[in-house]
């Protein structure tokens, strides 16, 4: 049974951009859908990759465990990304855990339907590539404000890497379509939830940011932003 109801909706998708209605069809009927809870564990780091995922809606976190025991926050996933391709790409396996942060939908392919794909459909593998590289500036710009800014620095490049990969033009600014808590950004930038807490109010009371009832950020004075990164 194919995954959505209309396959054009996967040209929406990052993965799929691109696509003729043909490809999109054939993509469709490959596909399977499955829904998570808020909380649901994804994917596990001690699990065989077969199956890889992409977000329809909802938020993902991958984290890992350190040896301290403290969970390392590496990326928040949203709509039209990828999670699991690593291991169906390099058969090595997980790498870290995947949890839902609020209930979503996914969709999923297995590894021989993934790899006869991307044989059949070049353009799969190259949108793969940008989502792939699109990641790695997210993880480098994580990296760099980690070790050269203070905590309003690391906030305001977090949030400025997350608008550049994945926001939304809106008439109030620039929205952030991910569930962001205080937690989740405390651990993307290495500090506490506290002192990201004061952060944030810092800003809102400055209308740089604004946050709605569904943990979404909207950038509203980019420009301020920017100033925190010198």
């Amino acid at each position: 049974m194919p995954a959505l109801a209309d396959a054009s909706a996967l040209g929406a998708l990052d993965l799929f951009r691109g696509l003729s209605p043909t490809e999109l069809a054939r993509v469709n009927d490959r596909l399977g859908q499955t829904k998570f809870t808020g909380g649901a564990t994804v994917l596990t780091a001690t699990q065989p990759g077969e199956v890889a995922y992409v977000v329809l809606n909802g938020t993902l976190k991958v984290s890992v465990l350190q040896s301290n025991g403290r969970e390392l926050t590496l990326a928040l996933l949203g709509p039209g990304e990828v999670v699991g391709e690593l291991a169906l790409t390099d058969r090595s396996g997980r790498s870290a855990d995947v949890v839902a942060l609020e209930p979503s939908t996914l969709l999923w392919v297995d590894r021989a339907s993934f790899d006869q794909l991307r044989r059949d459909i070049p353009a799969i593998t190259e949108n793969l590539i940008r989502l792939l590289a699109r990641r790695v500036r997210l993880a480098n710009a994580q990296l760099q404000a980690m070790a050269t800014l203070d905590v309003h620095g690391r906030v305001a490049r977090q949030l400025l890497a997350l608008a550049d990969a994945l926001g939304e033009e809106t008439a109030a600014g620039v929205r952030i379509p991910v569930r962001l808590t205080q937690s989740e950004l405390a651990s993307l930038v290495g500090a506490t939830r506290v002192r990201v807490n004061e952060v944030l109010a810092s800003f809102k009371r400055r209308r740089v940011l604004a946050i709605d009832a569904q943990h979404r950020f909207t950038i509203r004075d980019r420009a301020e932003l920017e100033a925190y990164l010198e």
